[in-house]
């Protein structure tokens, strides 16, 4: 506690001059979990320092979202989504023209690029980076030995340059330590967040009616996720048609596209449970409205080798609509879930364990509504995209004392 009080009364002090300089390689209008924690972090960011910059990729609808977003953005052409090559130069000119206290990256490669681009100005830049978890395993040139090694060194670079770290989870954190490799490591563990005005309960009948179809008046499930094999969709398809045994009219939702979408409807109709499952790939409905219309939210997610479930936004979404969630043991998830209080823990790859979740929570309706309460509870209490922004204005602060 007199930790955070110190921050709080060092960024108190400091207010008036603290200058961010943020460095997003992920950034709406483009959609992901990285983009939404940069997007909500940027607007918490404003408001709580005397300057703040983001610069980000250019991308198709850039202009029009930044002229409505509130937030001052500089948009840079880059090479893949990285910024970690292409943003040297431009971040280079860019902090000749102005200074910045501190700088925050919201992944290890723009953290380099802004790294570099201090050095070769000559300017003394204190550079935080966010970590997520995949990001520290990623091997994306694995079939080229060579580049591999270089890609690995630039990235054990940026990490061992920083000024201190802000994962989000304790799993993103013990990665961060084994990749960093030093004897001193400044990391703040700092969740994700969730807008509960934008996340919270209200009557999605109408919607849950339509997706029921010929099921309606049974249980609903949803997952919310990118169809790629770590989520652990096939698990809870597999369990899905055990669950149909107890709860004939259930119905599954799956929002979302990826590649793991052929083999993953494949599955439903080997499984016999086709009628039951519905895939949607894209919505124009608030995704607030899916998290409303279920009874029961699953992502039973899995470790894979280079990639890895950092924390799980969509339990803390689902949870502030009011629903209990079920996630597995792996990567960030244990920090997004409270089993037993805001939802349950499963073990990965296991549909049996989930099954007999699912029915546990799907046969006991006050359980649900109270696990669901909980979450709610637990998000307003400490899990808003506002808690998240202050603990990092706080050490971004007390960092330029």
């Amino acid at each position: 506690m007199r930790v955070r009080n110190a921050c709080a009364r060092a960024l108190e002090l400091e207010e008036d001059r603290v200058r961010v300089l943020m460095v997003a390689s992920n950034f709406p209008p483009v959609i992901g979990g990285i983009q939404t924690y940069a997007f909500e972090l940027a607007r918490g960011l404003v408001r709580r320092s005397s300057e703040l910059l983001v610069v980000a990729p250019k991308s198709e609808g850039a202009r029009e979202f930044d002229a409505t977003s509130g937030v001052p953005t500089l948009r840079m052409a880059s090479i893949g989504d990285d910024l970690a090559l292409s943003g040297i130069l431009p971040l280079s000119l860019l902090l000749r023209r102005r200074a910045f206290d501190v700088a925050f990256a919201t992944h290890w490669a723009p953290g380099f690029a802004v790294q570099e681009a201090a050095r070769v100005c000559g300017v003394d830049l204190r550079v935080f980076i966010a970590a997520h978890g995949k990001e520290l395993l990623h091997r994306p040139l694995a079939a080229m030995p060579f580049a591999q090694a270089m890609y690995d060194r630039v990235r054990r670079v940026a990490l061992q340059r920083a000024q201190g770290f802000f994962p989000v989870s304790q799993r993103t954190a013990q990665l961060l330590a084994a990749a960093v490799a030093r004897s001193s490591v400044d990391i703040c563990v700092v969740s994700n967040g969730v807008d509960p005005t934008q996340f919270q309960p209200s009557d999605a009948s109408g919607l849950r009616a339509d997706l029921a179809g010929p099921s309606a008046g049974g249980p609903m499930l949803l997952s919310v996720a990118r169809l790629v094999t770590r989520k652990g969709l096939d698990t809870a398809l597999h369990a899905f048609s055990e669950v149909l045994k107890e709860h004939p009219s259930a119905t599954y939702v799956i929002l979302g596209d990826g590649p793991d979408y052929g083999r993953l409807a494949r599955l439903a109709s080997e499984l016999g449970v086709t009628r039951n499952v519905s895939f949607i790939a894209r919505s124009t409905r608030p995704l607030a409205d899916y998290y409303n219309a279920c009874d029961v939210f699953v992502m039973p997610a899995r470790e894979e080798p280079g990639d890895i479930e950092g924390f799980g936004l969509v339990f803390l979404e689902a949870g502030a609509c009011g629903k209990p969630v079920i996630g597995a043991r792996a990567g960030g998830v244990t920090d997004a879930i409270q089993d037993g209080v805001t939802g349950l823990l499963v073990p990965p790859d296991d549909p049996e364990a989930l099954t007999r979740a699912l029915n546990g929570l799907l046969g006991d309706p006050e359980w649900c509504a109270a696990l669901g309460r909980a979450a709610r509870a637990r998000i307003l209490r400490e899990c808003t995209w506002d808690h998240a922004a202050d603990r990092i204005a706080e050490r971004l602060a007390g960092a330029t004392i």
